[in-house]
């Protein structure tokens, strides 16, 4: 038998189903669905002795109203909205907003005036719509150019280091006019994003690719980080890197060729970081001279109760309020429920974040999902955690909440493509069933 579109009348049947869908990339496996039931109904019809065209009249009236199918087809796989992870960053940000207000009317830090809440409410308000920009991108569209983002990340690495702008004793910054943003930090996201799109591990031929895959995502990206003295970030690329590795390899021997070396060296450069000596010595002799901060952090919770000192309370024993101690500030001044209320929100984004990882079914996006759970589980958790002594101190800022300039925006541009991922979770090519066909 002929295609069936090639019959006029089956060729606008399915037109006017798919006109009614308006996830077009679905519409080739919808006619081909479409398409097989209507040639069963067509052969079936054609051994009693109808003529192909009184056939097809036939199956297409049989098969209903193609308007109401298609709306069935768009009801199915129509775009989702994760409203829950929207209403979380939502009540984040204005926590971020309330708190560098607070901040900034305490008169800890009056060479700011009031530039502090300014710039918060102009980051937010350009992260939001970020957000928005890429919860309409269509990431599908972007792993042919993983290759190419990755390599870009590197490079932008590259050159914020070696370009030798100094701010605050760290060469991990560009600046551009009045912004300046840590290269280092944005770059984390884009590495494992790209690295998700990449070529799989599974799909590498041993030998020399592996020495060659191994050098470039694995060794260059952690010696950039390491040499940058982003070490923090540098530990949170090798988990995402180990991660991805690991869903994507041939077996547990291969895995571990490739990650035993790895670990190994980055441990080896870590014993030969001055700076981070000093932080462990304060984090496992937290009564030494070296704690000071560890200290101070635990000595505010404490002080604060249950109601807390009162709105612009002054704690001038820690440093940054507005941006890395946000978390011990805001429950130094309004006690211990809004530190319950801040790490609440935190556990419920790591939720949402892994449950919505559990229902998208599309290969790349759980790779991206399951890197990025990487970045946001622990830059999320460290800060809430340090503020108790659990783990090391390190400047980490609160994503969302805390101050931390042109790396929001990059935050909540990541928090569009989650959405994003999300939002095309019923959308991506597959197994397409004509819900009319298969009633619940």
């Amino acid at each position: 038998m002929s295609r069936p579109e090639e019959n006029g009348a089956v060729a606008i049947f399915l037109n006017q189903v798919c006109s009614h869908v308006r996830a077009k990339e679905l519409h080739p496996e919808i006619r081909e669905e479409l398409s097989s039931h209507i040639v069963e109904q067509m052969e079936m019809l054609q051994e009693n002795g109808m003529s192909v065209e009184a056939a097809a009249a036939e199956a297409i009236c049989q098969m209903g109203d193609p308007a109401l199918i298609g709306r069935n087809f768009h009801q199915a796989h129509k775009p989702v909205m994760e409203w829950k992870l929207v209403v979380i960053l939502a009540l984040m940000a204005l926590i971020g907003i309330f708190g560098v207000f607070t901040a900034q009317e305490s008169g800890m830090y009056p060479q700011f005036g009031t530039s502090l809440i300014e710039r918060k409410v102009l980051f937010t308000l350009l992260g939001l719509a970020f957000l928005v920009g890429f919860y309409f991108v269509d990431y599908c569209k972007l792993q042919k150019y993983s290759g190419v983002l990755f390599f870009g990340a590197l490079v932008l690495m590259a050159y914020a280091y070696f370009a030798e702008i100094d701010i605050n004793g760290r060469r991990v910054f560009l600046v551009f006019g009045p912004f300046s943003i840590n290269a280092m930090a944005a770059s984390l996201p884009v590495l494992l994003f790209a690295l998700a799109g990449m070529k799989p591990a599974k799909e590498w031929r041993g030998g020399w690719e592996y020495l060659i895959q191994l050098v470039y995502r694995g060794i260059l990206p952690i010696m950039l980080f390491v040499q940058s003295s982003s070490w923090f970030y540098g530990l949170i690329y090798l988990i995402g890197f180990l991660l991805l590795t690991w869903v994507t390899k041939k077996n547990t021997p291969q895995f571990l060729v490739l990650v035993l070396p790895l670990l190994s060296l980055y441990i080896l450069v870590l014993t030969r970081v001055g700076q981070l000596q000093h932080r462990l010595q304060a984090f496992l002799y937290p009564t030494s001279d070296d704690s000071y901060q560890i200290i101070q952090t635990k000595a505010a919770i404490v002080s604060a109760g249950w109601f807390g000192h009162g709105f612009a309370a002054q704690l001038e024993t820690l440093p940054y309020v507005y941006s890395d101690s946000l978390f011990p500030y805001l429950i130094y001044c309004f006690g211990w429920g809004s530190g319950i209320l801040i790490t609440g929100l935190v556990i419920c984004f790591i939720i949402r974040f892994w449950k919505m990882n559990v229902l998208i079914q599309d290969v790349y996006a759980k790779r991206i999902m399951l890197g990025w759970m990487a970045v946001y589980a622990i830059r999320m958790l460290w800060p809430i955690l340090m503020a108790f002594g659990i783990v090391p101190i390190v400047g980490e800022v609160l994503p969302f909440i805390g101050y931390s300039g042109m790396m929001q925006v990059v935050d909540f541009a990541a928090a569009g493509l989650l959405l994003s991922l999300f939002r095309r979770k019923n959308m991506i090519p597959g197994e397409i069933e004509n819900p009319s066909l298969h009633p619940n």
